[in-house]
């Protein structure tokens, strides 16, 4: 995709021209239309930028497991996929059936902070279930590199903004809200 504002180095506006093309698509002749099929001309930025995304999220899914991509994260290749995957979080309301499905059949997380707190009460129950009780050392980390003391720190710290349905779930299982009782 030639960027708009894109200066041939003999000084011709390329990116001028191209604009043009897509803005006058209905008016070209079938031969210069053709033409420009041939270059694989991108007639609409917008879905070839949204189809670009997509697939390197597909990419990442395949090589991560998930689609937990970070806010800052960039591809080998310079593609800002976090700011890309936080775009579709943001404008969810205005995708698409068809973009939003297809997001869903990559199991997209739509809301990054209730699967992080999914994650650590997951792993709060694996370690009960091993150990018996709540009173994970600070410094724990599960096996597979889940720091889930910080996690029950945070918890702790945080107590009185936690929703009563996750407080609640803390208190079926026995979590120990003060660290410095026995």
């Amino acid at each position: 995709m030639v960027p708009a504002t894109y200066t041939t180095e003999d000084g011709y506006r390329l990116g001028v021209w191209v604009s043009f093309q897509r803005r006058q698509q209905a008016e070209l002749s079938e031969d210069r239309r053709s033409r420009l099929n041939e270059l694989d001309f991108v007639w609409d930025v917008r879905t070839e930028q949204w189809e670009t995304g997509y697939s390197a999220l597909k990419q990442y899914k395949a090589r991560e497991g998930n689609c937990m991509v970070p806010a800052t994260y960039t591809t080998e290749d310079g593609y800002r996929l976090g700011v890309w995957v936080n775009t579709q979080r943001a404008t969810q309301a205005e995708l698409s059936e068809d973009r939003r499905s297809r997001l869903n059949e990559l199991d997209f997380v739509w809301d990054v902070h209730t699967e992080q707190w999914e994650t650590g009460y997951s792993a709060l129950k694996q370690y009960k279930a091993l150990k018996g009780d709540c009173r994970v050392p600070r410094t724990h980390t599960t096996e597979d590199g889940y720091r889930l003391g910080m996690w029950v720190s945070k918890q702790r710290a945080t107590q009185a903004e936690l929703s009563e349905d996750r407080r609640s779930r803390l208190n079926e299982l026995d979590f120990v809200w003060d660290a410095r009782k026995n």
